[in-house]
């Protein structure tokens, strides 16, 4: 099977998070899933308790629900498709029609904020998008502070990989390669259940500010050492590409 190429301007803009939405979208459909579960008690003489208890349920259960629905409806904010000119009838998913790009993400932004403006279900997850669409629309520094705050709390692995890697893109925006260089380590330092996906990133990573800072022969070297320890690679296109175009130079 062929190995596509990406094209030297793709090569040196930093790349997007891998598969961003599906890990986040997964972590919302296992929370909303958690918090959806009724306890039942059976004994008359614990009737109060459980009355109270049953209440609270339903209450951390429309709570989820609500956060869920929120969080999707930014995310579908953020993907809609944009235009000169507005549609001829209303869109019956209630989604604002955009102009241009920067509206959207805009849109988006200020959609989730209005509705994680505290603590509360699914707001981890929600810091992690608004760190996204803050480095889209090109705000480094509001995203940097927004991967740092979510980093101080207590965040699951896969979250922590989003967190440390998004940090790591912020600070490269900004030109602070080695800082951006010791953020993107976190994620073989901070491995999870997937480790080895873990560090494939962190590698991948620091031979990609190897080329940003003018040491071909160093990411080369990274790069090959990635292939020969594990051929099977879900980076294996992109390193594929950026070994091409370094052949080239």
């Amino acid at each position: 099977m062929a190995i596509k190429k990406l094209s030297k301007k793709a090569l040196k803009q930093p790349d997007q998070f891998v598969g961003f939405w599906q890990l986040a979208s997964d972590r919302v459909g296992r929370f909303a899933a958690e918090n959806a579960k009724v306890l039942v008690v059976c004994a008359s003489a614990l009737a109060t308790v459980a009355v109270g208890m049953v209440v609270m349920s339903y209450v951390s259960e429309g709570r989820a629900g609500r956060a869920s629905v929120a969080l999707d409806r930014a995310q579908r904010i953020a993907a809609a498709d944009v235009g000169p000119a507005a549609p001829p009838a209303p869109r019956s998913d209630s989604i604002p029609h955009f102009s241009t790009e920067k509206e959207r993400l805009e849109g988006a932004l200020n959609d989730l904020d209005a509705k994680f403006g505290k603590r509360g279900p699914l707001s981890d997850e929600a810091a992690l998008v608004r760190g996204s669409l803050l480095l889209d629309l090109g705000r480094a520094d509001e995203a940097q502070q927004t991967y740092e705050r979510a980093l101080s709390g207590k965040l699951s692995d896969r979250l922590t990989f989003l967190a440390h890697e998004g940090l790591g893109y912020a600070l490269e925006r900004k030109g602070k390669l080695p800082e951006a260089q010791a953020a993107f380590a976190k994620l073989e330092t901070d491995a999870g259940p997937l480790g080895s996906f873990y560090k494939d990133r962190a590698s991948y990573h620091k031979a990609r500010l190897a080329e940003l800072q003018g040491n071909p022969g160093e990411a080369a070297k990274i790069y090959h050492g990635m292939l020969d320890k594990n051929p099977t690679t879900s980076l294996r296109e992109e390193i594929a590409s950026r070994l091409a175009l370094l052949e080239l130079k």
